[in-house]
């Protein structure tokens, strides 16, 4: 009984061990895969480029599931990855992007290296050889810091790795992308090679990648920036500011509006340049036309009298503007009510994001803070100019009038004037602009002449 009772036990144990080989792909077999064909192109190509993989992949007992591969020349890993198989036989047409490393030697050899794996873990390798990987070259690459600003780094005669700008009016700290192309509106190009954060190192990147950071210590603004494509590191030259410059590190904060702004109260004068550093120099701004011109990027040229002015830089609205203690007549008229804004490229979306229920509009009748009036700039004799967006775009109505200073003397009334140009205006009391009357919004130049009562408008675009 005892030789009949372990022939059964034999049987259960093998028939437990063919049942353990069973599973939802069926019954197993011990197998590795086999690489049938293999082959990567282009066989020489840019690091920073992509490849292409293809291969046949199959396994004659087993079900497959993946096929790892890594890229590797000088003995380091350029790049790595997975690529999951399904079936017994699998056909791989995989593009492979191969960044530049720091430190990467030109023309250099690479290998690539696969493992093909099967359910049961059985698994076999292969290697590519025969492929070489070049440094990229670069005309020029773009500085791009996260504030917009955009400076062209030339590669230095004595060195092709080494990128250089000068003469730049950037902030003393800033982040930042390095870019090979430019869109048409200045925006990065992510087709081109790319380099950005990441780990706290400067490589290359992908359209979610991260900005690198860089401070220039001991020193007002950034001047020069140098970029090592081969060690794959930055570096920054400052110097101070003089006597005509204008940069944000002299600013001070303060709050208009429910709006932060940057202001700076300093003297003015007439028809000199100015050179404006870092944030101020941004391309997004738009200067008040009627006391600015823009030169450049980092240049305006001052357009009114020669005086004591505060300067205001509004960092949302992307608009720097002036103001004068006690702006009267006959220098200046005051346009206050509703509908007025001082220029700007941002729209009431934007600006109504950060500060709830503001749009690019913002007057009201008073002359509380410089937010609720508008200036005109006398620019002859009896004759003033003013430019300001007008209706608002969130009601299509403006509703205002000219005074001659803050305590509402002389207001200037709709019905004693004619109006040239642009036909927007209504109204005997008020200028009235209707919610139904058609008016685009958008920048218009108000001329008003005292010497004969007539208004010129004309829209503008800046």
């Amino acid at each position: 009984m005892n030789s009949i009772y372990k022939i059964f036990m034999l049987i259960g144990v093998i028939g437990l061990f063919f049942a353990s080989c069973e599973d939802e792909y069926g019954p197993r077999k011990e197998s590795i895969p086999v690489f049938e064909s293999v082959a990567v192109t282009p066989a020489s190509f840019s690091f920073g480029d992509s490849i292409t993989l293809t291969a046949t992949i199959s396994d004659p007992a087993t079900m497959l599931t993946s096929l790892k591969y890594e890229i590797v020349s000088e003995g380091r890993v350029i790049t790595s990855g997975e690529i999951l198989l399904v079936g017994d036989t699998y056909e791989v047409n995989q593009s492979i992007f191969v960044p530049l490393r720091d430190n990467q030697a030109d023309n250099a050899d690479v290998v690539m290296n696969l493992v093909a794996k099967n359910v049961l873990k059985g698994a076999d390798s292969y290697e590519v050889t025969g492929l070489t990987g070049k440094r990229p070259v670069y005309n020029q690459l773009y500085l791009v810091t996260d504030d917009g600003a955009v400076a062209v780094l030339s590669p230095r005669s004595s060195d092709k790795d080494k990128f250089e700008g000068t003469e730049l009016t950037l902030e003393t700290s800033f982040r930042y992308k390095l870019a090979e192309k430019l869109n048409a509106d200045k925006t990065i190009d992510y087709s081109g090679a790319v380099y950005g954060n990441v780990d706290g190192k400067i490589a290359m990147i992908s359209e979610g990648g991260e900005s690198s950071f860089i401070y220039t210590p001991d020193a007002d603004y950034t001047q020069v920036f140098t970029y090592d494509n081969y060690a794959f590191s930055a570096s920054t030259t400052g110097s101070n500011l003089g006597a005509d410059d204008l940069a944000l590190s002299a600013f001070g904060d303060q709050d208009i509006y429910g709006e932060t702004f940057r202001t700076l109260k300093r003297t003015l004068e007439k028809d000199k340049t100015y050179t404006v550093f870092g944030k101020l120099g941004d391309a997004a701004n738009i200067y008040n036309p009627d006391f600015f011109e823009r030169i450049s990027d980092s240049q305006v040229k001052f357009l009114g009298e020669t005086g004591e002015y505060t300067i205001y830089y509004n960092p949302v609205r992307k608009n720097i503007i002036v103001g004068v203690d006690n702006p009267a007549y006959p220098q200046y008229l005051l346009a206050c009510g509703y509908g007025l804004g001082y220029p700007t490229n941002v729209t009431s979306d934007e600006i109504g994001a950060v500060y709830s229920g503001h749009h690019k509009v913002h007057t009201e009748w008073g002359f509380g803070h410089i937010m609720n009036y508008v200036l005109l700039r006398q620019i002859s004799d009896g004759v003033y100019q003013g430019t300001f967006f007008t209706p608002g775009d969130h009601d299509h109505y403006a509703g205002f009038k000219p005074f001659e200073n803050t305590g509402w003397a002389n207001e200037k009334k709709a019905g004693n004037f004619t109006f040239t140009g642009e036909q927007i205006i209504t109204g005997d009391n008020d200028w009235t602009i209707a919610s139904d009357s058609g008016t685009e919004s958008a920048n218009y130049r108000f001329t008003i002449d005292l010497n004969n009562n007539t208004v010129n408008i004309e829209k503008v675009t800046l």
